[in-house]
């Protein structure tokens, strides 16, 4: 199974239309920080997922605005559902023999973290979907084999045990500056 991993297209920054490279994948995996509202998140990842399936869960942004968090949540799971996207929060998806958990997961001084990583740790997933990255402690607690996140702007594979860690995060013509860039078009076999 292809995964095409991207997060942090921030399009209430971006001017001009968003057409990203499209590579050849089976399913789009994006780690949240889509836009400031939740349902335009959701309708963009469909878009660009155009017809296969997408996995999406929240990053702060889609938080963002004077919307309960109960009411984000809910819009964001109308959305989905509308949408036909997989809206992963404090939820799993199984694909054929992979199973995805996701959730925002937030900081660990967040009260929203403890409940996050709580179901993350007892999902017993293959792959882990957070917007924001994980602790040493949280990849050894959930011990999924690919944990996939954004939050932080740029490109970066690392290995932690069993563990590879995935982010790539932001527009591609983007330069942070303690990493790489975004890679256009980044696919993972899983």
């Amino acid at each position: 199974m292809r995964l095409w991993i991207t997060s942090d297209w921030h399009l209430e920054d971006f001017k001009g239309p968003f057409v990203p490279e499209r590579p050849d994948f089976d399913v789009l995996v994006c780690a949240g920080d889509v836009s400031n509202d939740i349902v335009e998140s959701i309708e963009y990842v469909a878009a660009v997922a155009s017809g296969k399936l997408a996995i999406f869960t929240a990053g702060n942004h889609e938080y963002w605005g004077d919307i309960a968090i109960a009411e984000t949540l809910e819009r964001g799971f109308c959305a989905a559902k509308k949408h036909g996207v997989a809206f992963l929060e404090c939820e799993a998806l199984d694909i054929g023999a992979v199973r995805f958990s996701g959730a925002t997961l937030w900081t660990e001084d967040d009260v929203r973290h403890k409940p996050s990583l709580d179901f993350l740790s007892t999902s017993r997933c293959d792959v882990a979907v957070t917007h924001f990255p994980p602790s040493p402690r949280a990849i050894v607690e959930v011990g999924a084999r690919f944990w996939i996140h954004g939050h932080h702007h740029g490109h970066a594979v690392l290995d932690f045990g069993r563990t590879q860690v995935i982010r790539n995060a932001g527009q591609p013509a983007e330069t942070p500056e303690d990493s790489l860039p975004a890679v256009p078009g980044f696919v993972v076999e899983v």
